[in-house]
């Protein structure tokens, strides 16, 4: 089963400072251990190693850890609890990428923070005309969905069956009102 697709016209983007008590920042070398750590959260393998970085980040020529890759950190000790990529692909579409944080520091809004800092970056690096990012997540993974949604990303009708599992996951968090896109960015006329 393939997954589900989202996408950002990147007409409104939610302004959502730092969250008090954390400081965003970008990749900095020696940082790849503490994302492997994050993404053990849910995000990849319990057991990942430094592997999980080089295939999901070294991985794509494109992405450039140093300006795509962000941390949310804890202010009191630095430590990095939070992290998302927005990148430019080869062709020409923005992606948000591995989108994951620390268990003990869910619940706090570092996810909507994260995301509104790396689509700002998107938007003043992609062309206007035609621009849009996109993204991919997993049915299961409802409080990121949520977050995606409130965020301004449009569910994508590009596979059988997406319609019916979409309707479902709505249903499930009681959320409404989103019009989903085909694969181009295109409005379909099914509101969910």
């Amino acid at each position: 089963m393939r997954q589900l697709m989202m996408i950002h016209l990147l007409d409104t983007i939610p302004d959502v400072p730092a969250v008090p008590g954390y400081s965003i920042r970008a990749f900095r070398p020696g940082d790849e251990e503490a994302w492997v750590e994050i993404c053990r959260c849910g995000l990849c393998a319990e057991d990942a190693t430094i592997s999980a970085w080089n295939d999901a980040i070294l991985g794509r020529a494109e992405l450039k850890p140093e300006s795509d890759v962000f941390f949310a950190c804890r202010d009191a000790d630095g430590t990095p609890a939070a992290t998302t990529t927005g990148y430019v692909r080869s062709d020409g579409v923005g992606d948000i990428h591995m989108v994951a944080c620390r268990y003990d520091d869910r619940g706090h809004g570092l996810g909507a923070a994260l995301l509104s800092h790396a689509m700002k970056k998107l938007k003043a690096e992609l062309p206007e005309e035609g621009r849009r990012v996109e993204l991919t997540t997993d049915d299961f993974r409802l409080p990121a969905i949520v977050g995606y949604l409130r965020g301004g990303f449009h569910p994508v009708l590009y596979d059988e069956g997406m319609e019916e599992r979409w309707r479902k996951i709505t249903e499930t968090l009681n959320m409404h009102g989103y019009e989903m896109l085909d694969e181009e960015g295109k409005p379909t006329g099914i509101v969910l």
